[in-house]
């Protein structure tokens, strides 16, 4: 009997990493699909604004998809790591803190993150 209650709670505990892992797979894709809806919208914004007037106006705000999209072209780890700190410095001025809050979960996702997780603070704490 103490075998079968030992073996029963072994098996419990054993399946909660893989759904910790599920977990954090459904967080990514929600992530991915919110930055994919904000890049939308703001599309539209524009789109709507310039109907309006006549004339393209811009929005702040930055495109959290491209990064994403320059990130995943990238080879390896390191290569992924220096797509997003060059994406960073060319775009990260003009990103929304709701963004560089996305920005900073796609970097905790790579390997070598430091250097973007530092243009990302940097970026947050000018505003």
């Amino acid at each position: 009997m103490i075998c079968v209650v030992a073996l029963w709670g072994s098996l419990g505990n054993a399946h909660e990493p893989l759904e910790m892992k599920r977990l954090q797979e459904s967080v990514d894709v929600l992530t991915e699909q919110l930055a994919y809806a904000n890049t939308k919208v703001r599309r539209l914004e524009a789109a709507v604004a310039k109907n309006r007037t006549g004339y393209q106006v811009s929005l702040p705000g930055c495109d959290v998809g491209d990064a994403r999209a320059n990130v995943a072209l990238a080879s390896g780890n390191r290569d992924k790591g220096d797509a997003l700190v060059s994406w960073l410095r060319s775009n990260g001025k003009g990103c929304a803190p709701g963004e560089l809050t996305q920005l900073k979960v796609l970097a905790n996702e790579l390997f070598y993150d430091k250097p973007a997780l530092e243009l990302i603070d940097l970026f947050y704490n000018s505003r």
